[in-house]
């Protein structure tokens, strides 16, 4: 095959996980804030109000939790300034296009070791998949966490390049990447080390000023920010949960014990981890390098692992008395993939010769599987959050039985795009429903309301299905909802993996039969309810509501502690 032809199929073959990574993020991406995202929205109010420089410059640094999310805030101001009102689906497109510049530069590193085009393929099938659901569809999360991954990469990169304006263009970077994500601050101190490592005397100086004057602006005017954690996990759960954080790339395995796996890999990687950086640093004293891009790679992966490592440690001292299992959540598994990745550069770069197609034709496939495996598996988590944001943004518009939707005259009103969901269209059935019983199309509902078992809690109501078997995605689903005499309330149901690989696999079955949720008392007003389902088939929608009704009691609200 001509060589131009051959970059052609291979070029097509990369692009292949970056289409289906953004067709999948367009198909569940809505524009509505999720947790931190909302206090972006105070951002823009106290920007648009600042009448000085000072004033503005405090509410871009201002602190957020233990972060400064200065990177955040200026792409919610760039894309409101642009758009005339903000947009997360914004905010989650640029985070997510930021991966693609990580992609770009281990390309660079590969053909720095003289590495064919086709070296480059595993690396977007291992780096984008649905197992980053929680960062892909969150839009202060995607800049966060992707950002500050993507820039302490290139960071390390630009620092150690020969030319020394790369350098110059790295230390405004390693600003940057300061004020998107506390844990930015790590390539402070691993930045010092690399450049102390390459014997590059003036630019390790430079590089100690500059890091001091960084530490010393992000903790000016500092506060510790409040906690709910009373207490730390055992050496023994910390250690657990250390390699199930380095592993939890691994828990869209087919097997049945995913914490499990994901601690073994951990390991595995760890140890990986371990002998790369006792080498690399042993190579990097004894400077004993064929090519200017080996000593370059060594030093690009050795600033890396450790920052990897190093942000490992401080989420596990955290969050590790949470459990394990909130340690390989989707939010943190970028960290799993690079430690991949990297494990991929040193297996693929030694090798010289006819060896090498083989190998990467082997790792091709086994990356391949993982990308599918990990979208099937992650399919649901996606279609979770995204029924759980709109029937929150309905409890926050419909304050009132005549559902006219709450209008904020405020400027806040404004400062957010609206955005079409749904249930716009079919909000006026539910006055009819609760009327006579039933609205819309509700062939099959009276049969799904007998199946659905609807108990009373303590604090909560409990709904359970285990018969509902539909696989319709997005919107499609079963809903609860609560009619009292003041408003409604609408709650999604909320389905699981289906654990049958056959299925799954070879007949799409994503979907385990049944649903299920339970409802807070602390989030509703504290009343006598009609409850019903509202049951969405594509465009086909009916709502019925039960004879039988439920008393709430007021339940106090635990108040997560926040410094913002």
């Amino acid at each position: 095959m001509p060589r131009k032809a051959l970059h052609i199929l291979i070029g097509l073959t990369i692009l292949i996980p970056i289409f289906i990574y953004f067709w999948v993020f367009d198909f569940y991406a809505i524009n509505i804030p999720k947790w931190d995202d909302h206090i972006l929205k105070a951002f823009l109010l106290d920007y648009s109000q600042a009448t000085t420089w000072t004033e503005r410059w405090e509410a871009l640094a201002r602190q957020h939790n233990e972060h400064r999310i200065l990177l955040t805030r200026l792409v919610g101001l760039l894309d409101f300034q642009l758009f005339g009102a903000l947009n997360y689906v914004h905010l989650m497109l640029l985070g997510n296009l930021l991966l693609l510049a990580a992609i770009l530069l281990f390309w660079l590193i590969l053909r720095g070791n003289r590495k064919p085009f086709y070296t480059l393929i595993p690396i977007p099938f291992i780096w984008l998949t649905l197992a980053n659901w929680e960062n892909m569809y969150w839009g202060m999360a995607s800049i966060q966490n992707f950002g500050v991954v993507v820039l302490v990469l290139w960071v390390l990169y630009l620092s150690v390049a020969r030319q020394f304006g790369y350098f110059i263009v790295s230390l405004f970077l390693a600003g940057l990447t300061v004020v998107t994500s506390g844990n930015g601050l790590l390539l402070l101190p691993i930045g010092a080390l690399v450049l102390f490592l390459s014997k590059k005397g003036s630019r390790f100086g430079i590089w100690l000023f500059m890091s001091g004057l960084y530490a010393f602006l992000y903790f000016f005017s500092y506060t510790s920010p409040p906690t709910n954690h009373t207490s730390r996990a055992g050496l023994l759960d910390m250690l657990k949960g250390y390699m199930a954080f380095l592993g939890s790339f691994a828990e869209a395995f087919p097997v049945q014990d995913h914490l499990q796996v994901c601690i073994i890999m951990g390991a595995v990687l760890f140890l990986v981890a371990v002998s790369i950086i006792s080498t690399n640093v042993i190579r990097l004293i004894l400077n004993n390098y064929e090519y200017p891009g080996a000593r370059a790679t060594d030093l690009f992966c050795l600033g890396t692992l450790l920052f990897i490592m190093g942000t490992a440690a401080i989420v596990v001292y955290a969050r590790a008395d949470l459990g394990i299992g909130p340690l390989i959540t989707s939010r943190y598994k970028i960290y799993s993939f690079l430690l991949l990745i990297i494990g991929y550069l040193y297996v693929v770069i030694p090798i010289r010769g006819s060896f090498l197609s083989p190998y990467v034709s082997g790792i091709v496939f086994l990356t391949v599987m993982y990308n599918i495996f990990s979208y099937h598996y992650h399919l649901v988590d996606a279609y979770n959050l995204r029924r759980s944001l709109t029937t929150s943004k309905f409890n926050w518009t419909y304050l009132t039985r005549d559902l006219s939707p709450d209008r904020d005259t405020s400027r806040v009103a404004n400062l957010v795009a609206q955005t079409p969901v749904f249930y716009d269209r079919w909000v006026p059935l539910l006055n009819v429903a609760s009327r006579q019983s039933f609205a819309g199309n509700t062939m099959g509902l009276v049969p799904l309301w007998k199946q659905t078992d609807i108990k009373t809690q303590s604090d909560a109501i409990q709904v359970r299905n285990d018969h509902y078997s539909s696989q319709l995605l997005q919107d499609s689903g079963v809903y609860v909802v609560l009619s009292s005499r003041k408003r409604y309330y609408l709650y999604p149901t909320y389905r699981t993996r289906n654990t049958n690989r056959k299925q799954l696999f070879l007949n799409q079955q994503y979907f385990a039969p049944g649903f299920g949720v339970d409802i807070p008392f602390a989030e509703l007003d504290a009343d006598k309810y009609a409850v019903g389902l509202v049951w969405k088939q594509g465009e086909q929608l009916g709502i019925y509501f039960g004879k039988d009704s439920i008393t709430t009691k007021a339940v106090k609200q635990d108040i997560i502690q926040k410094n913002w």
